[in-house]
């Protein structure tokens, strides 16, 4: 028998010859009968989540008592040409403060024209305090004299 080097005749042959090497032959082709058995993977499992650690929030820094400076404050006449003012500050706060006087005929005291100054005015002689406090109601005080210098007219 000759062999024929017609290329789609080879291909046909080794076509058929792979047939019957991978499935054994056509005979057994034909079925017997018997069971299959059918496998199923088994499932990758999901790894389970390491949870991440939370940060600890920094607590929140508590602002510390105010400070008025200069403080005391010390006044030898009265009226408006003679006001004095005081600042005021406080570690880790950033609200407004109030001044009150604890005696308007000594002293009076208003807001300043810079943030956290207060303008105190000399009223007459005597002795008092100025009651400064934040929104917190964290307080400091400023305590002011007034003396009034007599004047001799000869």
């Amino acid at each position: 028998m000759a062999w024929r080097r017609d290329p789609a005749y080879i291909l046909r042959w080794f076509v058929l010859a792979g047939a019957v090497v991978v499935g054994g032959g056509l005979p057994a082709c034909s079925g017997s009968g018997g069971t299959a058995s059918v496998v199923n993977p088994t499932p990758t499992p999901t790894p389970t989540p390491v949870p991440t650690p939370s940060p600890t929030p920094s607590p929140t820094p508590v602002p510390s008592n105010p400070v008025a400076s200069p403080n005391p404050l010390t006044f030898t006449n009265a009226g408006a040409a003679f006001n004095q003012t005081f600042t005021v500050t406080e570690a880790n706060y950033a609200g407004t403060f109030t001044a009150v006087s604890q005696n308007t005929g000594v002293v009076t005291v208003a807001p300043g024209t810079q943030p956290n100054t207060f303008t105190v005015t000399p009223v007459a002689a005597g002795q008092t305090t100025i009651l400064v406090q934040d929104s917190g109601n964290r307080s400091t005080s400023v305590t002011v004299t007034v003396t009034i210098t007599p004047v001799t007219v000869t």
